[in-house]
């Protein structure tokens, strides 16, 4: 995975410091230990049925606020919803944020993901050593001329053969851009159509696929069937016409063999809503809510925290 190896770099070598990106001071307490629980390995959720029947599935949630704060939730789909708030640390000013990836094991770990703020895309991270009890953030610029996107959201498919990761990003145009990473951002197709849409998150990453789950400005949810071939030509399908507009924000992480857990956020009332949803077939995808939770870090920006190498998704 390209973006891991320049992680480690980031990690072990501290080739770039915070002052790459503004205001990154570190003065707030992290929570290292209520982080590294979040950012769930494959292990520590049921990827199967008979596992989903006995074990609640969960998801960690990161969230970055108007002070460039992070924090975020610890969720299990209980019926309402257990919600484990994550302890603030300083991090810096984003726009929008793919999915956060822990790497390590131990006393030591460290996230790394992908963010805009301002023009730029930057690759974070974030590293929790030993007993100290702030995180060192660094941060290296990818790329300039992102000021038209206004989501991002990415997939990392590590599990077998044509590993791929891909960065998807919805840019004011209207079209839906794919790229990969390495030590910039390089294009890997477009497409247009896409201009209802104001959210999306990944719910499958397969050899052959990518899907996201877009939600528009009028309260639809839709499917995204992104092959991973060239000319990049994506499918979409109807999910539900209409019932989610509240919404503002998504993320997905898979529960059991085939369904998603995800969790919609409403920025002007600051709750979130958490929905079992089943393998996605269009308009017949199953949807169930276990519920709604004072969404109290009052964030605009969500993202997905989760283990460096898993649980794959398979949510279609």
């Amino acid at each position: 995975m390209r973006l891991r190896r320049v992680a480690l770099a980031l990690a072990g070598l501290g080739l770039v410091t915070a002052a790459a990106v503004p205001a990154a001071a570190t003065t707030v307490k992290p929570g290292s230990d209520s982080f590294r629980a979040a950012g769930k390995k494959a292990e520590k959720l049921p990827t199967t049925d008979a596992q989903a029947a006995t074990t609640a599935c969960g998801v960690g949630v990161g969230a970055v606020n108007a002070t460039g704060t992070a924090g975020g939730y610890d969720v299990t789909a209980t019926r309402p919803p257990t919600v484990n708030p994550l302890a603030p640390y300083k991090l810096f000013g984003v726009r929008s944020s793919a999915s956060w990836y822990l790497e390590g094991d131990g006393t030591t770990g460290f996230y790394h993901g992908l963010v805009l703020q301002g023009d730029n895309l930057y690759g974070a991270i974030t590293t929790y050593q030993g007993s100290a009890t702030t995180p060192t953030v660094r941060a290296i610029k990818l790329g300039t001329g992102w000021r038209g996107f206004s989501q991002i959201t990415d997939s990392n498919y590590v599990y077998g053969v044509n590993e791929h990761e891909f960065l998807y990003g919805l840019h004011a145009n209207g079209s839906l851009y794919r790229y990969t990473v390495e030590d910039q951002a390089r294009s890997y197709g477009s497409a247009p159509g896409f201009g209802s849409v104001k959210a999306m998150t990944l719910i499958a990453e397969t050899a052959t696929y990518d899907t996201l789950l877009v939600l528009t400005k009028g309260g639809a949810l839709y499917t995204v069937h992104v092959p991973v071939t060239l000319p990049m030509k994506p499918v979409v399908k109807q999910v539900r016409a209409s019932g989610f507009a509240a919404f503002d924000s998504l993320v997905a992480q898979r529960c059991g063999a085939t369904s998603t857990l995800l969790t919609a956020f409403d920025h002007d009332t600051n709750t979130a809503t958490v929905y079992a949803v089943s393998k996605a077939t269009g308009t017949s995808t199953v949807i169930k809510s276990y519920g709604t939770f004072k969404a109290t870090f009052g964030a605009k920006v969500h993202f997905l925290l989760t283990g460096g190498a898993g649980p794959q998704r398979l949510g279609e």
